[in-house]
């Protein structure tokens, strides 16, 4: 079983690209959403999203890489840079993001943990900020991981205000897990734009991810939109444990 998983993962690898909505590396470690003190974690990740099957012109794609470093037990902090979602021939290094998660509570044994999360996100090249924050629930339960995320976000110049969320089941067993997710968001204009709209997406996904050696970890994600969302995504992420 873990060989095939291993290989399903490494097939997945060099088929599709990937932005996570879940961890493969902090989910294996049953802990939360901060990374371990001292701990200096390299990520790259890409994103191929087939928005409309009738219209394969209309793909797009983005790619993102990441630095991650616990300063205490905790909290860490999280540095993004690389090229947001647009048309696949379109790639440019213009998005940066930075984050701080810190851990609010946790159970004995990390059975429960509660993480509150902070996240600027902007264009190098033009004003167009976005601020976030997210209470992660993260539920440690034998071989079963549950996570509830909800989240809030606001548009700095566009004043968009966005409700939304994420929440999956992970089945975890040996350095490999398998999952499922959802996810969900709405997205109200505000009445500075003149307007009051509610313009919902949803959309599920199968979620893969395996340790790989001692300092590798690769996750892959295959998302369905199910309404107002792309058709079909492909996600990929690989970390790498400095």
């Amino acid at each position: 079983m873990k060989r095939t998983i291993i290989l399903l993962t490494l097939i997945l690898f060099l088929t599709s690209t990937a932005y996570p909505c879940f961890d493969t590396y902090l989910f294996l470690k049953r802990g939360s959403m901060v990374y371990p003190f001292k701990s200096l974690v390299i990520e790259l990740n890409g994103e191929y999203s087939i928005n409309s099957l009738r219209d394969l012109q209309d793909d797009s794609f983005l790619s993102m890489g990441s630095i991650y470093y616990g300063l205490w037990k905790n909290f860490s902090i999280q540095f993004t840079i690389g090229s947001d979602e647009k048309a696949r021939n379109e790639f440019k290094i213009d998005y940066y993001g930075i984050r701080g998660v810190y851990n609010v509570y946790s159970t004995s044994m990390n059975r429960y943990t509660l993480d509150i999360i902070f996240e600027h996100r902007g264009k190098l090249n033009e004003k167009n900020n976005e601020v976030e924050i997210s209470f992660p629930n993260i539920f440690n339960l034998s071989n079963l991981t549950y996570v509830i995320h909800p989240t809030v976000s606001y548009g700095l110049e566009s004043k968009d205000f966005t409700i939304g969320g994420h929440a999956g089941v992970f089945y975890i067993f040996e350095s490999n897990l398998i999952g499922a997710g959802f996810e969900y968001a709405s997205v109200h204009a505000s009445s500075y734009a003149g307007q009051r709209l509610t313009r919902s997406e949803y959309s599920a996904s199968i979620f893969f991810g395996a340790k790989i050696g001692s300092r590798i970890y690769l996750q892959n994600e295959i998302a369905k939109g199910l309404a107002n969302s792309r058709d079909i995504g492909f996600a990929l992420t690989t970390k790498i444990i400095l």
